[in-house]
């Protein structure tokens, strides 16, 4: 077990017994829980955020509401889910007035865990870090989330079910012709991301069988900034492009048309998907990737 799952493992309470306050609930008279209001956690982190609708816990609260709706897509957000500004940097005076019972947050990205905690319960959790395996972390996360909130059931319930879709994934993809994979997305015109070990596509890939075209380790969250020359140097791959795809222009261009794998129609576009979430978004790009991959 590697150092950052220990500590996940190990979180111990809060100060303020968030946990305590869940079991006294709990043990209450179901006609009498009925009546008690849901604890409000807020998640500043989308990542996290879809880890507890995946728990089927509902975020009073989370950073940039209708981004997560167009990037992450699935779990569902529900609309009247309060929207706290930028992941980075939240809307503090706001996150105060909604006197949160917890917040969820990304170990080491937006407000310190310290800053938070001076507002409520925090649980900041490691997902991209140089160990580089976001998958193995993504599962602590859950883990450590369903314990605060007592939906431990509900956990392994959802990793059950992630591992048989996972292998249901796999399975069709017998069929595949195992040429490798470049996952890229589009940073602007003429540049993409191609995500590579340390990203949480890589560690997909590697659980259906899937090779990864690109091996250079990139930057903290896995993946690396480069050009269509790039594309053009692995002549051998499929391309997967997470939309939005190439602009009209490029698209059209001799340039575009010139890249090995575009002239031998080894292309596939896929529908967003978050590039930096947890579960739920690797069970969708999995999921996703596989039907892509299926003969026409």
């Amino acid at each position: 077990m590697t150092a950052s799952v220990k500590a996940i493992a190990n979180l111990a309470l809060s100060r303020r017994s968030f946990s305590a306050a869940i079991l006294a609930v709990l043990a209450m008279p179901q006609h009498v829980r009925a009546q008690q209001p849901e604890p409000r956690i807020t998640a500043l982190d989308w990542a996290w955020a879809e880890t507890l609708l995946a728990l089927g816990t509902r975020p009073s609260a989370i950073a940039e509401a209708e981004l997560y709706r167009e990037r992450v897509v699935t779990p569902e957000l529900p609309r009247d889910v309060i929207d706290l500004g930028l992941r980075s940097w939240p809307n503090m005076e706001l996150l105060k007035s909604l006197r949160p019972d917890l917040i969820l947050s990304q170990a080491g990205y937006g407000v310190q865990a310290t800053s938070l905690e001076a507002v409520a319960p925090t649980l900041a959790l490691p997902l991209f870090t140089p160990e580089r395996r976001p998958l193995q972390l993504a599962e602590a996360g859950l883990d450590a989330i369903a314990a605060r909130i007592q939906r431990e059931q509900k956990a392994l319930q959802y990793k059950t079910e992630f591992e048989q879709k996972l292998s249901e994934v796999r399975a069709s993809l017998r069929s595949y012709d195992g040429r490798p994979l470049l996952i890229a997305k589009f940073a602007d015109e003429r540049i993409f991301d191609i995500y590579g070990p340390g990203s949480l596509f890589d560690d997909v890939l590697g659980r259906l069988g899937l090779e990864n075209a690109w091996t250079k380790s990139g930057n903290h969250w896995g993946f690396s900034t480069s050009g269509l020359d790039a594309v053009a140097r692995n002549p051998e791959a499929r391309l997967v492009i997470i939309e939005p795809g190439p602009p009209e222009k490029l698209f059209d261009s001799a340039l575009w048309r010139a890249i090995p794998s575009v002239k031998a129609n080894r292309v596939v576009t896929i529908p967003p998907t978050w590039v930096f979430g947890a579960l739920p978004s690797a069970l969708r790009f999995a999921s996703i990737l596989g039907r892509a991959l299926q003969p026409s």
